[in-house]
């Protein structure tokens, strides 16, 4: 390697650059390190000056050296200009710093010690230097904002899961209780009083418990995009209400029969404080699924426009939505007809069954992941070019076979699961297990969560930890 070659003005500034920084540094920090009793040049002088001794003639004024280094670097770059404004910029910001940290009057003091014998420098300091600190910013705070901002995002989007829930579920909750629309009408008593009927149910339904899969997972991904997350909460719980009025159609007896949903009686089969007799359980369980539906649109619309987001963005979230329930409804057709007529061809079980879970699944948790990504486009937040909206379907495709393909599992093996087990084969359902069997099964669904990491990493490289967590959630849960 051949040998680099510097002049003696070159090699000089080497050696210079490094006081010149320390000195900076001891300047910026000298109120702090004086305070603290810490030793350094600026903080020997000061002490020097305080106690009236500054006759010493072996007592040097460090802030004289640093600006005879900052002077000396200017003019043994031949007066170039460049090094004149960037070490000007220096020095301004270095006094700027000052008084940012401790104030003004700091500023008056630290000048008062450090250019006692010289007024006139004294003066320009304070008064005309001053006048150009607005015109300057600190690049090196800018840097360490920088830094800070991407940890703040880092430790945000980064967190366990369990953390993550614990910090947001009880905001979840909150907003999830639905209120009569009416309750200001005094005239409409008989509307009242069947209004509440509805009401009643669906918070009977929406408060059931549950993972709160979906609004928490929203969040993560508002978290990702920037997005304020109060901002986004009627989205969340709008779509919440969706999942809900997809499982209550889900459980009545035309689809799974199923008489128990999160370890209490499905709604068609409860009274909920003996308010009507059992032959309506029915067909209130169907109105309170089709009143969540138009609940959840009103919320959405009103509730994201009333907090900033475009018309225009909202529209294409409704549109989202809208699209993916309809899908929804495709794929609970899709596992209608597979359960009681078989799947046509039974060479394409896996990739049938890949597609009902598409989209009687993971359509739902794909509305969740693309609804922020859509509202975040076009924002001052993110850069749009860095939100690929297939990738984030795909996604949400992955996820959710990853929940059916865990869903068959515990179906034979789960244990208080708050639903009754074997309903899969009860109904004669065509699911993973009966396909691949166990093993089968749970080989396919450690592949799956590789793909689904992998495609997370592509995504959102080493800043989606929570969201990481999420898929080992679905893919390891016991209920």
């Amino acid at each position: 390697m051949a040998k680099i070659q510097l002049t003696s003005e070159e090699n000089e500034n080497l050696w210079i650059t490094p006081f010149v920084a320390q000195l900076t540094d001891d300047c910026r920090d000298f109120h702090e390190d004086f305070q603290s009793n810490s030793v350094t040049s600026f903080t020997h002088y000061a002490s020097f000056i305080r106690r009236q001794q500054s006759s010493d003639k072996h007592l040097l004024n460090p802030f004289y050296a640093f600006l005879h280094l900052c002077s000396d670097i200017y003019l043994s770059s031949g007066r170039n200009i460049q090094t004149g404004a960037f070490i000007g910029r220096r020095i301004l910001r270095t006094l700027k710093s000052i008084e940012i940290s401790s104030g003004q009057s700091a500023l008056r003091e630290f000048l008062y010690l450090f250019c006692h014998n010289n007024l006139s420098l004294h003066d320009y300091f304070l008064t005309n230097l001053r006048n150009y600190f607005p015109k300057v910013s600190d690049p090196e705070k800018s840097f360490f904002r920088m830094i800070n901002k991407v940890s703040i995002k880092y430790a945000r989007t980064n967190r366990k899961l369990e953390t993550y829930v614990g910090d947001h579920l009880q905001q979840i909750e909150n907003a999830l209780h639905i209120d009569s629309f009416n309750k200001n009408k005094k005239s409409l008593t008989i509307i009242n009083r069947d209004e509440e009927l509805l009401i009643s149910a669906m918070n009977y339904s929406v408060t059931a418990g549950g993972k709160r899969l979906r609004p928490l997972l929203m969040m993560m991904i508002s978290d990702l995009f920037n997005l304020e997350l109060k901002s986004i909460l009627p989205l969340a719980c709008g779509l919440e209400y969706l999942h809900t009025s997809s499982l209550i159609l889900d459980d009545l007896p035309a689809q799974d029969n199923s008489d128990l949903r999160r370890g209490r009686p499905t709604l068609h089969k409860t009274s909920i404080n003996n308010d009507i007799p059992e032959n309506l359980f029915e067909g209130r369980a169907q109105l309170t699924a089709v009143d969540l539906i138009a609940i959840s649109m009103r919320l959405i619309n009103h509730g994201l426009v009333q907090n900033g987001f475009s018309s225009q963005r909202v529209n294409q979230v409704v549109d989202e939505i809208s699209l993916s329930m309809h899908d929804l409804c495709i794929g609970q057709m899709m596992d209608l007809r597979a359960a009681h007529m078989g799947i046509e061809k039974e060479n394409e079980l896996v990739d049938e069954l890949d597609h009902i879970a598409w989209f009687k699944t993971g359509k739902a948790l794909e509305i969740v992941l693309v609804t922020p990504a859509i509202l975040a486009i076009s924002s001052s937040t993110v850069n749009n070019q860095s939100i690929d909206l297939n990738k984030i379907r795909e996604l949400g495709r992955l996820m959710g076979i990853l929940f059916q393909m865990r869903d068959d599992l515990l179906d034979i093996e789960g244990e208080n699961i708050g639903k009754p087990i074997a309903i899969d084969i009860k109904n004669n359902t065509v699911t993973y297990v009966s396909i691949l069997g166990i093993e089968g099964t749970r080989q396919r669904l450690k592949e799956f969560r590789q793909k689904t990491l992998n495609l997370i990493n592509e995504c959102w490289p080493s800043n989606a930890g929570t969201i990481k967590d999420v898929v080992n959630y679905i893919v390891d849960r016991k209920h």
